[in-house]
């Protein structure tokens, strides 16, 4: 016969058990490549009250963007626990790509990968090639998703980089919750990333910073090639996702990931050797938030140029700033890696 003590002990360990998760901490359901059917109800409305953007014309703009001055806020310098970086993505996070007809039926599909705002109202950066129309759509519109489920029409692409792999594109009609920058992070810094690989929807993965390095020559300037390694986890599908610091900061997005392996045969009698084409290891290739500043400078001197009166002056040119939300909080002064 069990005592009382062991009895409630059973009954303690069971309880834990069906609970498994903290309170408050969601249960994520299993991913769907075509798009929940709420999330496509709305983006349907949405087109049928004109308010998409269509392909040809996301097209035209990543050709030719309309530039913004973009006021951002500081970088944050109090650092959160990880429980605190991870609810913090979750609140912050959007989703961003396309919501479309394919070749093969008559049904609407969203394909969507990942994004951060960087204002309230709806300046939001992901990658290049997340944004890019593709030729599996004969009809396309490119939409921004909310952590709440809301669907925003991407309206017109501020900048974009094909070498960086950074768009920056504005949402109309939305509220965000902004997420700051912060370049000056150094190898060893902590790096944390929630995304969707594969589809696995709010995985959550911690690494840290492995590297700063620049793309072989031939792809772009300096600036353009500079990328960082970081040990964080992530899959397609989570292309565009913001990379954390441990204040909350964003310090880069994901862009590639590649996995190496040994070319050479296993060598004879040594099963230490690797055989040919067998992974060793995974590089998670991050485009830098000092790319994203670049971008942002760039857009306010060409906003600046194509609104400014011509006045004759025989002052040099300065280069723009980037303007600012007031905090209590210092901005994170930047230095080269």
């Amino acid at each position: 016969m069990k005592s009382p003590i062991t009895t409630l002990l059973l009954l303690a360990a069971s309880s834990l058990a069906l609970r498994a998760q903290a309170p408050g901490v969601p249960i994520e359901e299993p991913g769907d490549q075509n798009g929940s059917a709420e999330m496509i109800a709305k983006a349907s409305a949405l087109r049928e009250e004109g308010k998409l953007v269509d392909a040809s014309r996301i097209k035209e703009l990543i050709e030719k963007p309309v530039p913004e001055k973009i006021a951002l806020p500081p970088a944050k310098s109090i650092p959160l626990s990880r429980e605190g970086v991870y609810e913090f993505s979750r609140q912050s996070r959007v989703r961003v790509g396309w919501y479309f007809l394919c070749h093969k039926c008559n049904h609407w599909h969203t394909r969507l990968a990942g994004g951060y705002p960087l204002t309230e109202d709806g300046v939001i950066a992901t990658c290049h090639h997340v944004v890019k129309p593709e030729d599996d759509m004969r009809e396309g519109y490119l939409i921004v998703v909310d952590a709440g489920g809301n669907v925003t029409p991407v309206t017109s692409i501020i900048a974009d980089n094909v070498e960086l792999d950074i768009c920056l594109l504005r949402a109309s009609g939305g509220k965000f919750n902004a997420m700051a920058l912060n370049d000056a992070v150094r190898p060893g810094d902590a790096a944390y990333c929630l995304s969707d690989p594969f589809g696995i929807n709010g995985y959550f993965s911690e690494g840290m910073v492995n590297r700063f390095y620049r793309r072989p020559e031939g792809q772009g300037s300096p600036d353009e090639r500079l990328r960082l390694h970081v040990s964080t986890d992530w899959a397609p599908g989570s292309s565009g996702s913001p990379v954390l610091d441990e204040c909350g900061n964003v310090i880069g997005h994901v862009s590639t990931i590649s996995a190496m392996s040994d070319p050479r045969n296993q060598a004879a009698g040594n099963p230490d050797q690797p055989r040919r084409g067998e992974t060793q290891m995974v590089l998670h290739e991050a485009s830098p938030a000092r790319g994203v500043l670049q971008m942002i400078r760039t857009a306010a001197e060409s906003f600046e140029h194509s609104t400014a009166e011509p006045v004759a002056s025989s002052e040099p040119p300065r280069e723009p700033e980037i303007p600012v939300v007031p905090s209590e909080e210092a901005p994170t002064e930047s230095k080269d890696p």
